[in-house]
């Protein structure tokens, strides 16, 4: 407890409540502070997991994006060859308006 006078031997209740709320208003001020203080840290260190962990799982995206295109290539040109095969020409006829 930090008094900034001197305390007299005779207090009041006034000099006992009024120090009782400089003393509530300072903890009030520590708590807010540490609140604070602990929010960023832990917004901080979310935002360096999902860094982290993106940038260690980078590789298996790009195998991931690359084995997708590779599949879709892959499945328009047997349906071309489905379309040719069976003499519908579906294909061609969709892109003409």
């Amino acid at each position: 407890m930090k008094n900034q006078r001197k305390i007299r031997p005779n207090l009041t209740n006034y000099d006992v409540i009024e120090i009782l709320e400089k003393e509530l208003r300072e903890s009030e001020k520590r708590i807010i502070q540490r609140t604070v203080f602990s929010i960023v840290a832990a917004l901080f260190g979310l935002a360096l997991f999902i860094y982290v962990f993106v940038n260690s799982h980078e590789s298996t995206i790009k195998n991931y994006a690359a084995e997708a295109m590779k599949k879709a290539f892959e499945t328009e040109r047997a349906i071309h060859i489905i379309d040719e095969a069976a003499g519908t020409n579906f294909l061609e006829k969709r892109e003409t308006p």
